[in-house]
């Protein structure tokens, strides 16, 4: 009877199980590219391995997880010292003195107690064993066709990639490795803007692009992604263009799993968040800032296209600090015309950055140190500066409870820019179909930051993916350019 049966459905069987061994080939080879276009043993000798080689998954999957626009994507991972082949650290745990500077400026309150407090705030964010690199940079650009837009690899501290093996990886020396990709990707940008330019299709901004905590590549770039394409929409609208070139970041700011489900991986997740806002400031005071106040200043002058630095959560973390911190970098370009558009949606970042004088109460500061006002002096670096926030935000009430500091991105940050920095905000509401042209003007005229109530359109900290989104970055891009 069973022999019959077997007989009877033979064929079947045959076929089912040819296509089991295809399918088992095809999945081996899937995940093997997956698992091995970056070599394991490259990952454990740069200590990048495990969970956290999400941060360089791009270079696994890049034709599948593309930037949908001509640009860079700078991978940041972070590496202990020693494999990274760091040689600035004298014997300690410090800061690399070959191009950040310790703050040294009294500041604008003309107060002792705001400088100590920021030099212990820089020495905490650079003191760990552990230091950022940029470990590799993918560069999107047209194909050969203009039919679209394809990665290619511009720099890997891995020797294998989803392109190929990668010619003399520089593993051993992969910190300074990345310092030099960045003066090699400088290089080719102002080449890219050129060629744009002579083709007849000119880019109108440069797009510095940072998301926050708890955001993988894939996740940064569909972020980037939808916020860039909802700009250019809204810029259409009004009858105007915007096609930046674009330079998005992408860190490690996430502790466990992918999952946030089960408990451990979400104890991890809020275990992370004052050791991932330090990491934030870590790459702020160094390679955004490097980005910020020497790259950009210089293809600025070169090119005549204005920069935008634009971050969500602890992405616009990053980029003001980076933004206050020019005259901590070894090298800084005073900027020749205006001073970047940065634009923070939901920050998260202490109201008491903007205070002066101001210490934390006297039993907590006995046993930590505040932060001591590095951007009371709003106005100081030229650009003009907004953030929004939202009553409907309660991610960043939540981060309060983990790192005590009322982030601005919400109400209870709000309370603080209103009622203690009155006088260096500029308060303004975005309705649906709004528009900030107005309040821009004003803003930019009085020296002051606009600090935008989203609450009507931002839902929840991370609705930034949306057509209003667009509209009102755009409206911010197009206020400040007036």
């Amino acid at each position: 009877m069973a022999w019959r049966w077997i007989r009877r459905h033979g064929r079947k069987l045959r076929w089912g199980a040819g296509l089991l061994v295809l399918a088992g080939i095809g999945a081996a080879l899937m995940f093997g590219q997956l698992n091995h276009h970056t070599p394991k043993a490259d990952e454990t000798a740069l200590g990048t391995s495990g969970v956290i080689s999400r941060y360089h998954a791009l270079l696994n999957t890049p034709f599948s997880h593309p930037l949908g626009q001509v640009g860079y994507i700078i991978g940041i991972e972070k590496a202990p010292r020693d494999k990274a082949g760091y040689r600035h650290d004298t014997g300690g745990r410090a800061f690399d003195p070959t191009r950040l500077s310790l703050p040294t400026r009294l500041p604008a309150s003309g107060a002792q107690t705001d400088l100590d407090q920021q030099q212990r705030a820089f020495r905490r964010a650079l003191d760990d064993p552990k230091v950022m690199l940029v470990s590799h940079i993918l560069r999107h650009a047209r194909d050969p066709d203009g039919q679209g837009i394809e990665p290619q690899l511009f720099h890997s501290a891995y020797s294998n990639t989803a392109f190929g093996p990668v010619p003399d990886a520089p593993l051993s020396d992969a910190y300074e490795a990345g310092w030099d990709a960045l003066d090699r990707m400088e290089a080719q940008l102002l080449a890219d803007i050129e060629q744009a330019r002579a083709e007849g299709h000119p880019f109108t901004h440069i797009v510095l692009l940072s998301m926050g905590w708890n955001n993988d590549q894939f996740e940064a770039l569909e972020r980037y992604n939808a916020i860039l394409q909802h700009t250019r929409r809204a810029a259409r609208d009004t009858g105007e263009r915007f096609n930046p070139m674009v330079i998005g970041l992408t860190w490690p700011s996430v502790w466990g799993g992918t999952s946030v489900i089960d408990l451990a991986n979400r104890a991890l997740h809020l275990g992370s968040y004052p050791v991932k806002a330090d990491d934030a400031d870590e790459i702020g005071y160094g390679i955004a800032n490097h980005l910020v106040n020497a790259m950009l200043p210089r293809l600025e002058a070169q090119t005549g296209l204005r920069s935008v630095l634009l971050g969500h959560s602890m992405g616009a973390r990053i980029v003001t600090r980076a933004y206050y911190s020019a005259e901590l970098l070894n090298g800084a370009v005073p900027r020749t015309g205006p001073g970047p558009i940065v634009i923070g949606l939901q920050a998260a970042f202490s109201a008491n950055r903007f205070s002066e004088g101001y210490r934390l109460i006297a039993p907590v500061r006995w046993i930590a140190s505040g932060e001591g006002g590095p951007y009371q002096e709003q106005s100081r670096p030229g650009g003009q500066m907004a953030l929004t926030w939202s009553a409907r935000d309660y991610a960043n009430p939540l981060a309060r409870l983990l790192s005590g500091a009322a982030h601005v991105g919400a109400r209870p940050g709000a309370k603080i820019m209103h009622e203690t920095h009155g006088a260096k905000v500029h308060a303004a509401t975005w309705r649906a179909g709004g528009d900030l042209v107005g309040d821009c003007a004003t803003a930019r005229d009085a020296g002051k930051v606009l600090y935008i109530d989203a609450s009507q359109t931002v839902a929840a900290h991370g609705d930034i993916r949306t057509p209003e989104t667009g509209r009102l970055v755009w409206s911010v891009i197009r206020g400040f350019s007036g």
